[in-house]
């Protein structure tokens, strides 16, 4: 009877690991691959890199102040398209653009660390020869990005403003995806809902335009999407970055957060670290935001990023 019951869990087993197999091979073979074409077909500008293209719009005066916007770990440059209009409406020159790996974007098969992070925005600013020094908006883990940045040319950076940004989280909720075989396993089969999952709920909510959903849907059906999220698990310290903020807390660079008091996903308690660890903070608190506010409460933050800017002198 025993050895039955063994045998019965061997084939259950087998079966289960089959199917997963066949579930993982599904999921790859479902994927596009990612061309010019394909950003031809949507008006995509680009530039090239020694590891490929990457997707930016760029929009206001050409002599207007240069503001550079980027994004944070899943999302594409499409999360500021309710905040863009307004501030190159202002006067400003506002430039998004995709990081590697998501968006419009080639996805490099190499290391999502510190160092591609730091040259997607030197080849930015270089290849559309922007006027430096430059303001760096960044949301989430782009706002850690921005902060890297600034702690290795604080030459080339005029001012900080930070949306709910990485850096104060300690070990992510996700880190576990990072392990190898199930990390890469779940990433694949699960990838396209993760990246509908946050907007999908806000536009559902009406706090963000239908239109911005198959935008951020389509990025995670070009092969390398999930490829992208989990290198930069694996080799990007988001969650530990107090040492890259202090260095810019050294500086007389103006830096401003704005956070929401419901973000569950980069808890606004960090706020309190990284007052301790930028002396120059400018804090702005959105009451119950959570942390989609860059397009769920786009009016607030867009309103919030100009009074930044104006106070400045901007």
């Amino acid at each position: 009877m025993l050895l039955l019951v063994r045998r019965i869990l061997t084939i259950l087993i087998s079966l289960i690991g089959l199917g997963a197999l066949l579930l993982y091979l599904w999921s790859t073979l479902s994927l596009e691959i990612l061309n010019d074409r394909t950003r031809e077909l949507r008006n995509e500008q680009t530039i090239d890199t020694k590891l490929g293209k990457l997707a930016y719009i760029m929009d206001g005066p050409a002599n207007g102040r240069v503001l550079i916007l980027v994004h944070g770990f899943s999302t594409p440059k499409s999360v500021w398209h309710q905040i863009t209009p307004k501030l190159a409406a202002t006067g400003y020159r506002v430039v998004t653009f995709d990081h590697f790996g998501r968006g419009f974007s080639d996805r490099p098969d190499v290391v999502y660390n510190s160092d591609l992070y730091q040259y997607e925005l030197t080849q930015i600013i270089q290849q559309l020869e922007l006027s430096t020094p430059v303001t760096l908006v960044g949301y989430s883990m782009g706002g850690a990005n921005v902060v890297d940045f600034t702690a290795s040319y604080p030459d080339l950076v005029e001012e900080l403003i930070l949306i709910a940004p990485a850096g104060y989280m300690g070990e992510s909720s996700m880190s576990w995806l990072a392990k190898p075989v199930i990390g890469d396993w779940i990433s694949t089969v699960f990838g396209r809902q993760y990246a509908v999952s946050s907007i999908a709920s806000e536009v559902e909510a009406g706090n963000a335009p239908q239109e911005m959903l198959p935008l951020f849907e389509e990025q995670a059906s070009f092969k390398g999407y999930t490829q992208s999220l989990l290198s930069t698990l694996r080799s990007y310290p988001m969650g530990s970055m107090g040492e890259r903020y202090r260095v810019v807390g050294e500086t007389d660079i103006p830096v401003s957060a704005i956070w929401g008091t419901d973000d569950q996903v980069v808890p606004y308690c960090g706020l309190a670290e990284m007052a301790d660890d930028v002396p120059q903070l400018n804090a702005i608190t959105i009451d119950g935001g959570n942390h989609n506010i860059t397009y769920a409460q786009a009016d607030l933050v867009g309103e919030a990023i100009l009074d930044i800017l104006a106070g400045a002198g901007g």
